[in-house]
Parts: structure tokens; sequence; C-alpha cells
């Protein structure tokens, strides 16, 4: 059995330390402290205030990013919004444009575990999706059931579908 100098084994240690270090730092870039996190969902989680969420400084640079040009759409799109919501484990902020519900309309979820930000945009029968993934199996629970919902044209909020079977409780 060859062994291996204490030369060798000192940079390897340095090596491996490097590697740690720079592995967690990336992980902990990506991962807000649970304290923020858990202040985002207390703050905001049924609060009508989806203003201030759409503001905070977690969230607004994250928007900027995503949709640039975009931004007024999404804003105007969300002019009529109720309160946040939480689906999915993210917060959600949807609504529509002034007397516009089912033509323009807009939504915005904050992935409540690493404060990642998703929005999606309906507007003269198309949805975009925005998003730092290009892959629609990947986007949130959030945003893919306010897809469903858009594309039902909410038929199923406002009368029973066909396999739904009511039960009184006791």
């Amino acid at each position: 059995m060859k062994r291996i100098s204490p030369k060798v084994q000192r940079a390897g240690s340095w090596l491996l330390l490097l590697l740690a270090i720079l592995t967690s730092g990336g992980t902990l870039a990506q991962t807000p402290d649970s304290d923020a996190r858990s202040q985002l969902l207390r703050e905001y989680a049924g609060s009508d205030n989806w203003y201030a969420l759409l503001k905070n400084p977690k969230v607004w640079p994250q928007l900027r990013r995503l949709l640039g040009k975009d931004l007024p759409h999404l804003q105007e799109n969300l002019s009529v919004s109720g309160v946040v919501d939480v689906v999915g484990g993210d917060l959600s902020v949807s609504g529509n444009a002034p007397h516009q519900g089912t033509v323009e309309e807009a939504v915005v979820c904050v992935n409540s575990y690493n404060l990642e930000v998703n929005a999606a945009v309906f507007s003269k029968g198309t949805i975009t999706a925005y998003s730092r993934t290009k892959n629609y199996n990947d986007l949130s629970r959030c945003i893919k059931s306010w897809i469903t919902l858009v594309n039902s044209e909410r038929r199923d909020l406002v009368s029973q579908p066909k396999n739904v079977r009511m039960a009184r409780g006791m």
C-alpha cells in the first residue's frame, strides 16, 4: 500500500474545505433565513395588503428582473385583487384589470421557502408564465393552479361539476 505524503494530504484537506465553503455559501445565498420567510407568511397570508407584498424588497427586484418591460402590464392586470392567498406553500396574489375579469388577468406567486418569485399574465387569450425555469413541469403549483383556473374560465367555481357529490356532515 502506497502512503500519501503529508503535503498532498494538506492540499487535499484545503481543497475539501474550500469545496465545503463554496457549496454551503451558494446554498445559503439562495435560501433566505427562516425568520425572513416566516415573517412574510405571518405578515401577508390572508392580508389584503397585496401591494405591500409585491413592493417588498425581497420580491420587487425579482419581479422587475423577471418581467422587464412587461411589468406595467402585470401591474395593470392586478389592479383589482383580493387577499393574499397561500397556494401550494406560495404566497399568491391574483387579480384582473378593472372591468376585465376573464379577459386581462395576472398572478404573482412567492415561494415561502426560498422566496423565489414567479408570475403569469393572461391577455388576449394567451397565458405568459414568467419564471427562471423554461420548463412547464417545473413551474410552481401556485402558477399551474392559476393557469388551470383561467383555462377553465372558472366554470367549476360558479357551478357544481358533474363528478362532485355533496355530503352533509353530522
